[in-house]
Formats: C-alpha cells, sequence, structure tokens
C-alpha cells in the first residue's frame, strides 16, 4: 500500500491527466504485467531472417483410392538453412540425382489421449481462447452455474478424480439431454473409461464437472450455455476410451538428403464424437516399399523468414501466471482485470495483451532497479517475499 502510494503520488506529480489515477503495485499484479511487456518487448526488438529449405514432392498412385495419383509432400530432414548458397548448392545436388530412394517405411499404432480432468486454470485457459471471453467473466458465469446447483465448485486445482466419486451415475444423469443424451447412453452401455489421472490435487475440491443435466432454454445467455455445455462435453470426453489410429513414416534420400513424410489414418474416434473442440486429422499415404526407387514430380527451393512471437493471449498469460506461481486458480482472473482496470495494458480485438505507455514505463522503471539485485517486475519476486 505504501508503494502504492508513492508511485501514485509521484507520476501524478510528473504527468498532467493522472491525478485521479491510481498507480497500484502488487507482488502478482506487476510480474503479470511483466510477462505482457517483456513479450511486447521481444516483438519489437525482433530482427527477421532469411531462410531457405528444398521441398520434395512425389505422386504415388494408391490402389485404395481408384488407383489415383495421389501426392506426398516431403519434408526436408534439416528443416531450413539460413544460408541460400548452401542450401542453392544441395537443391542442385538433389535435381541432378532425379530420383529418390525409399530408405524406410515405418508403421505404428497411434493414440491421441482424452483430456485430464478439468481445473480452474485449464477451464479459463480454453473458454478464453476458444469462446473469447475473458477469464474473469467465465470465472463469474462458472460461480453463477455453481449457485444454481448446475456445475461443481469452480475453484480447484485439482485434475484428477477421487476413487471414491461415481462417476457413472454422473454420466447416467445426462442420458436423457437432447444433444448429448445418446452418447451418455453409450458410454454406460460399456463405453465408460475411467478417466485420466493428472498430477494436481488441492484436496479440497474435484475436478470441475456437472452436478445436474440442463438444457439450453435454462441458460440466462449464450455465454453461460457456451461454459456449460464445455464443462459437460469434456467431463463425458473424460470418461471415454482415448481415440485409435495408425500412423506411417517414409523416409527417402536424394542427392544425399534425406526427407520424410507423415501419414495418418484414424480407426476409432471414440472420445472426439463427444469432445467437439478437438480434432485429429492427418494425410493417408498411398504405399511405399523399402529400396522402392520414385522420379519426384518436383524438387523446390524454398524460401521464408522468421518471425516474431505473437503477442499474449489470455491463455497464454494464464499458462505463464501458472507456470511461475503468480497468483492461485481463484485469483489469477483477477490479477489479469487488474492490470486492465488500472490502463497498464489493453487487450485488442484478437484478444492479445498490448502494454500501453504507462504500462512499459512502470515495468521499464522498475527494471532500473535491476542492478540493485532486485526487479519488481519479474516472477521471482513472489517467491522471494
Amino acid at each position: 500500500a505504501s508503494f502504492t502510494r508513492f508511485l501514485t503520488m509521484r507520476i501524478q506529480r510528473k504527468f498532467d491527466g493522472f491525478n485521479a489515477h491510481v498507480v497500484s503495485y502488487g507482488p502478482c499484479q506487476f510480474p503479470t504485467l511483466g510477462f505482457i511487456v517483456e513479450r511486447w518487448d521481444t516483438i519489437e526488438s525482433f530482427v527477421p531472417e532469411n531462410f531457405w529449405a528444398i521441398k520434395v514432392v512425389i505422386k504415388k498412385r494408391d490402389t485404395s483410392r481408384n488407383n489415383q495419383l495421389v501426392p506426398v509432400d516431403f519434408s526436408w530432414d534439416r528443416n531450413r538453412l539460413f544460408d541460400k548458397p548452401t542450401v542453392e548448392l544441395l537443391h542442385e545436388m538433389c535435381v541432378e540425382e532425379g530420383r529418390a530412394t525409399v530408405v524406410n517405411v515405418t508403421h505404428s499404432p497411434a493414440t491421441k489421449y482424452k483430456p485430464l480432468p478439468l481445473s480452474t486454470v485449464d477451464m479459463t485457459k480454453f473458454v478464453s481462447r476458444r469462446f473469447r471471453i475473458s477469464s474473469h467473466r467465465c470465472m463469474s458465469i462458472a460461480e453463477a452455474l455453481y449457485n444454481r446447483g448446475l456445475l461443481s465448485y469452480p475453484r480447484t486445482e485439482t485434475n484428477k478424480f477421487p476413487p471414491t466419486m461415481d462417476l457413472p451415475a454422473l454420466v447416467a444423469g445426462h442420458t436423457g439431454h437432447s444433444q448429448w443424451g445418446q452418447y451418455a447412453q453409450h458410454l454406460g452401455n460399456g463405453g465408460f473409461s475411467a478417466p485420466r489421472g493428472g498430477n494436481r490435487d488441492d484436496q479440497a475440491h474435484p475436478p470441475i464437472h456437472p452436478v445436474k443435466c440442463a438444457e439450453r432454454n435454462e441458460m440466462q445467455n449464450n455465454d453461460e450455455w457456451r461454459i456449460y455445455e464445455f464443462v459437460v462435453r469434456h467431463f463425458l470426453a473424460c470418461c471415454s476410451e482415448d481415440a485409435r489410429g495408425a500412423k506411417t513414416v517414409v523416409e527417402i534420400q536424394l542427392g544425399g538428403e534425406g526427407f520424410h513424410a507423415n501419414g495418418l489414418i484414424v480407426h476409432e474416434k471414440n472420445y472426439l464424437d463427444i469432445y467437439t473442440y478437438d480434432t485429429w486429422t492427418g494425410t493417408q499415404l498411398p504405399p511405399f516399399e523399402a529400396n522402392e526407387q520414385c522420379t519426384p514430380t518436383s524438387i523446390d527451393l524454398t524460401e521464408g523468414q522468421t518471425q516474431p512471437p505473437p503477442l499474449l493471449s489470455e491463455a497464454d498469460l494464464i499458462e505463464k501466471m501458472d507456470r511461475h506461481g503468480i497468483g492461485t486458480d481463484a485469483t489469477m482472473h483477477e490479477h489479469i482485470k487488474t492490470v486492465q482496470d488500472r490502463q497498464y495494458a489493453q487487450q485488442d480485438a484478437q484478444g492479445a495483451f498490448r502494454p500501453t505507455d504507462l504500462g512499459v514505463g512502470l515495468v521499464k522503471g522498475l527494471q532500473v532497479y535491476a542492478n540493485q539485485g532486485i526487479d519488481l517486475s519479474k516472477p521471482d519476486v513472489r517467491a522471494m517475499m
């Protein structure tokens, strides 16, 4: 409080327009702002670099698709290089070779794992990223749904269900729902699979899950419905089987350089049938055999440029706060709202955070004292207190 008063009075004396503006400091609030400014600073100082790569395309007949010629893109094992003359030389060697040799073909089972039980942090990250609903509003809605007996307590760090919970009974409560009732019946008729267990347990509350079945017309607004629907679908996905498939990797050699192509076939969607927010798709490769000789359709020299990282989204910011222990599952959204209310940062139309001049000035000003052994904008300040 004393430091907040000092900052406020200092800035009010120095600059016009701040007479009614509180410039507050908090050991969670300022590291949150620090993350936003750090990313903005990285983007502002970013210098792009040109790079080059080699891309090979081979057309192969696939008997499983009416003997059609299927183009297959092969990626360069080196990925990319920043030396154009070197890539030009390697590209020329590939072109002169003319024919590629299949050196290895591997087939293996593939699994896309169902989601872990839902914690507060994971809920606010998902809702922010998918629905563009702020973490603060997400928590307000989740608490309203909890107070109406529709959801479990929404402030929890736990991402594993206790063995004493009767999960099949919770699933059975949704068999009459107009949208996912049929899937809930499928789980009750032998499709149920015990949820995965995460590594967090606050010993106070279970993961977020539906308590009561409700239809869309029982919701007060569209955001309520989207959050309720997400929690239900997430819970039913947790009680489902993982998705199963098969992946194929084809490796070729051309002009002394290695290239590879990846294929995927999904055999059993399982939890993906109910968890419509997730996808798992791939390309089915035509058959290749080891030691087979293939003539490329094209051998291209491609050029690109490195890009700066994007501004932090709210989901990115929550993830950083969680990783560094800034706030708790119950307070992270409050710290994010505070840096906006104090006009230290703003969200653009895409939901990304951009610091204001005041926010940048405060962080840069505090960093002046870093040579004295402490930077009040860094996340480790909280740990030292």
